[in-house]
């Protein structure tokens, strides 16, 4: 790829031929783009998720015009929710005042509300998968929690897809580091190789880029954190929500009508069910 076209590439983010040329085998131009984003991936931390934010083609120029005013009045280089929301003392935010720190927590809200056109969140709480996903099925389900909510929220995806047959998307996942290193970041390349030969077609699409490069992956890294903190709340009961997150979820939950997301939060028992039937399909499979 020329420097000219993967400049092009960093903007436009699917405009292009990608440099992945096995999944591409011919100039694709897709209608949407789906940006993934994970929390909880931390070996310490108690749940995991994975969210995804649609946003269409035709959009994304101004969603990066309105980005670069964001930044410039604020003053940061990236947008990372988790730093920001505890103002991180080596970070941009580290100086905001209350009102400043408050509002733009609200304004990449803002933001991901015009600009994205669905949202799907799958959580999980790590020790019941650990307890109730039995070896054998691991590697399928995933061996690490963060894949097995990805495998949920493609197949959510491919759902939504069937619903808008004749709008190809684009998958953009953030920066997992550089697959050889990352054990997990291979898992989820598999998953998606895996999704895209169930699904021929629907999945060829992807790519893992820096969230720095693209104001997607920033926003969708908020979706990411508050319904982390919301599941949370929701499998510790009696601990608190963080108040950012709260503003979050009543937005989330009141935009479109209550239809703009699918959030998910994996209860014991439904994870229960949910092994039993795939043990039971593996079963009558090999039969």
């Amino acid at each position: 790829m020329s420097p000219a076209k993967s400049q092009a590439f960093g903007r436009t983010h699917h405009l292009l031929l990608s440099a992945y040329a096995r999944r591409w085998r011919e100039i694709y131009l897709a209608m949407f783009t789906v940006y993934l984003d994970d929390s909880g991936t931390d070996p310490n931390q108690q749940i995991a998720n994975a969210s995804a934010l649609i946003i269409p083609a035709a959009r994304l120029n101004l969603l990066e015009s309105e980005w670069k005013r964001l930044k410039a009045k604020y003053r940061f280089s990236e947008f990372h929710t988790a730093v920001m929301v505890a103002r991180n003392p080596k970070s941009d935010f580290a100086n905001l005042k209350d009102r400043e720190h408050e509002n733009l927590f609200r304004h990449v809200l803002e933001i991901c509300m015009k600009y994205g056109i669905f949202s799907i969140s799958f959580t999980i709480k790590k020790s019941d998968y650990d307890e109730v996903v039995p070896c054998e099925l691991r590697q399928y389900m995933g061996k690490h929690h963060y894949t097995w909510a990805v495998k949920r929220v493609l197949a959510h995806l491919l759902n939504w897809q069937k619903k808008h047959p004749n709008c190809p998307l684009e998958y953009v996942f953030s920066w997992m580091g550089e697959k050889r290193k990352n054990p997990r970041r291979a898992e989820i390349e598999d998953a998606v190789d895996q999704a895209e030969a169930d699904s021929p077609g629907k999945f060829s699409n992807w790519s893992f880029r820096r969230p720095i490069e693209i104001p997607g992956l920033q926003c969708v890294d908020l979706m990411a954190w508050s319904t982390y903190q919301y599941g949370l709340f929701a499998y510790n009961k009696g601990e608190s929500l963080h108040p950012f997150a709260s503003v979050a979820w009543k937005t989330f939950m009141k935009h479109n009508g209550g239809r703009w997301g699918y959030f998910t939060w994996i209860t014991r028992d439904n994870l229960e069910r949910w092994v039993d039937k795939a043990i039971e399909l593996r079963r009558k499979v090999k039969q």
